[in-house]
């Protein structure tokens, strides 16, 4: 059983069975999750459950654009 409380910054709300026995996620469209614009390339991105302990350090979309960020970053 997963607590609500250790999922930290996850845009998923957790919601109990009518019975009360389990815990379920509601799923959110993509639409819906956070998004940040990449530092080197401009484009925007959307949060991924990969980045849910981090997301606040989180400036590139991708490990590509990390490398090759912009000189003077």
């Amino acid at each position: 059983m997963v607590s609500a409380s250790s999922t930290g910054s996850w845009p998923i709300s957790w919601k109990p069975e009518p019975n009360g026995s389990e815990l379920l996620a509601k799923m959110r469209r993509k639409g819906d999750l956070p998004t940040k614009t990449c530092a080197s390339c401009g484009l925007e991105f959307a949060w991924r459950k990969k980045w849910a302990r981090d997301w606040d350090e989180v400036r590139y979309c991708s490990e590509r654009c990390r490398i090759n960020k912009k000189s003077g970053e």
